[in-house]
């Protein structure tokens, strides 16, 4: 039966991908909604779509990044999402510090590209591992001068350059543009629970960035909640679950705070928790967020539990709190028990190798089995007071 399940899971990945990117407001994104549409209707599913609004942005042409001195090299680089556009300039580089990401969760190394008037007319990113991927900005980022991502190699080139007291002098091309609006639709299907007990929430985005397209990130997510789909209607979940494909994760969660801010604080508050799969990469090494903490407590050893019986060399590491770096954070903003799972594929992340394996398909399968189980098995927590800033962008 598992191999059954990985090769339907490697099948329905390699159909999503052969879309290409699932860049919010793009016509990626719209065939990738009609192409989930089409197979949820099949199994007797109503699916309802939401529209979400954003401001626009184009990533332009390749952008480029060449260093001139003190040895010419150059730097793969990719625009930061809603990076400005200054055409073709040439600055020197100096270091400002660390660049938090997500909210912190990701802590890279930041650039500023001065001209020959002293003045700030870029900024560089450099990645804290792995090659040159482009991420949203930080809120407050000048959005009208160029931001470009680098790989965490080229980071530390940079800096032991500038440490080592050489005037280090780059050029720059990048055409991104802002634009008026972008859409593109939250997907979401409710199926009935033969058993008691609250909804429970399974959610993933099925949107990527511009550049890749996104088997592990979130390709593989997106057919997760479509195999759980197919199985849930052939054998009800004990519980009502309602399954949501996310749009627009990329843009600072864009699709699951327009979910949050539309929905009823009644219904915030039935949901016993949310589940969120976003990147079922390559590995053994499982990463959860989960919170609130005595939650994490009970997750985990289900998890543990269940990987004990299913799987010799899965590796499980816990994070509290949890991250602000995906879907599920909207809802633990909100108050509501959340935990999300990812197996990690650093290397292709935001990449355009980001392809689909058969390493990716088993993943999916067993992560396939595990929420079963956790729909299924775990109880409504207790609701906890949030104190402090609970969504920083």
């Amino acid at each position: 039966m598992s191999g059954d399940l990985e090769r339907e899971a490697l099948a329905e990945l390699s159909a999503l991908v052969e879309i290409g990117p699932r860049f919010h407001g793009t016509e990626g994104i719209r065939k990738a909604a009609t192409f989930l549409s089409e197979r949820l209707e099949a199994l007797g599913l109503e699916v309802r779509a939401s529209k979400v609004r954003t401001t626009g942005w184009d990533p332009g042409g390749e952008a480029r990044l060449v260093v001139t001195e003190p040895i010419g090299r150059d730097i793969p680089c990719w625009p930061m999402l809603w990076s400005g556009s200054a055409g073709e300039l040439t600055a020197w580089l100096r270091p400002i510090g660390p660049q938090g990401l997500w909210a912190d969760a990701m802590v890279w190394t930041k650039f500023a590209a001065i001209d020959e008037h002293g003045s700030t007319v870029a900024y560089l990113h450099g990645r804290d591992g792995g090659p040159a991927a482009p991420q949203p900005l930080p809120i407050g980022s000048d959005e009208s001068v160029p931001h470009l991502a680098i790989g965490r190699v080229d980071a530390m080139q940079l800096s032991e350059w500038i440490a080592d007291g050489h005037d280090v002098r780059a050029h720059l091309d990048a055409s991104a543009a802002h634009t008026p609006q972008a859409v593109s639709e939250n997907l979401t299907v409710r199926i009935p629970g033969a058993g008691k007990g609250g909804p429970v929430l399974v959610c993933g985005h099925y949107d990527t960035f511009w550049n890749t397209p996104g088997a592990y990130d979130n390709g593989s997510g997106t057919i997760a909640l479509l195999l759980l789909a197919r199985h849930w209607v052939a054998t009800p979940p004990e519980r009502p679950v309602e399954i949501t494909f996310f749009t627009a994760e990329e843009w600072h969660l864009a699709g699951s705070r327009a979910l949050v801010s539309e929905a009823s604080r009644q219904w915030l508050e039935e949901l016993d928790f949310v589940i969120n799969l976003d990147g079922l990469g390559r590995g053994d090494l499982l990463e959860v967020f989960i919170g609130p903490e005595r939650f994490e407590d009970d997750v985990i050893r289900l998890i543990r539990a269940h990987g004990e019986a299913t799987r010799d060399a899965l590796e499980v590491v816990s994070r509290f709190p949890p991250s602000y770096g995906t879907d599920h954070a909207s809802f633990y903003a909100a108050g509501v028990p959340s935990v999300h799972l990812t197996f990690n594929d650093l290397h292709r992340l935001h990449q355009p190798d980001d392809l689909p394996n058969e390493q990716i398909a088993s993943n999916i399968a067993w992560t396939v089995g595990l929420t079963k189980a956790l729909v299924d098995r775990v109880a409504r927590p207790a609701r906890h007071s949030l104190r402090g800033i609970t969504m920083p962008f």
